[in-house]
């Protein structure tokens, strides 16, 4: 939209006018999306290691589930945007079934655990796999990178929007 000043305008409206026109163009900014981290682990202990690690690479936790049903609807009700999913939780070997049901709503998953066997239902998913013991470095990085990669989307989806026509 490009504004023209009235013929008549002397600098002191032309100024007014400009600032007046940049107010209606102006379109406030939502402040950024942080990202959101579910934990699916039983063992108490690691599941609050691992929300200290989510909190301190940039993101926030969701919160931590040990079992299938507890995951399921915890992220009903947070929306992560990834899942940090341990193969056996409370309720057995019920991992790789919780990562295929959120990698197929669009969660970016990464599984974290001490069993390297790959299933028929994990190998359908796209993952990142980080073993047991982990190493609290890299699972800052990875997460400090989705920080990064959402920040620059919402920052670019932003600016489109903002752009006149």
């Amino acid at each position: 939209m490009t504004a023209s000043l009235p013929a008549n305008a002397s600098p002191t409206r032309a100024g007014s006018f400009l600032v007046s026109t940049a107010r209606r163009l102006r379109k406030p900014t939502a402040p950024l999306e942080p990202l959101r981290v579910l934990v699916c682990e039983d063992d108490p202990i690691l599941a609050l290691e691992l929300e200290a690690i989510v909190v301190e690479s940039g993101a926030v936790t969701c919160g931590s589930a040990s079992t299938f049903d507890q995951a399921r609807d915890l992220a009903g009700l947070t929306a992560p945007d990834i899942v940090l999913v341990d193969l056996h939780l409370e309720d057995g070997r019920s991992g790789p079934r919780l990562a295929e049901i959120f990698a197929d709503s669009g969660l970016r998953i990464v599984v974290i655990s001490g069993d390297t066997s790959i299933d028929s239902v994990l190998a359908r998913v796209d993952h990142v796999f980080l073993p047991k013991p982990i190493q609290p470095a890299v699972l800052q990085e990875l997460i400090a990178a989705a920080v990064q990669v959402k920040r620059a989307k919402e920052e670019r989806a932003s600016r489109s929007l903002a752009k006149p026509m």
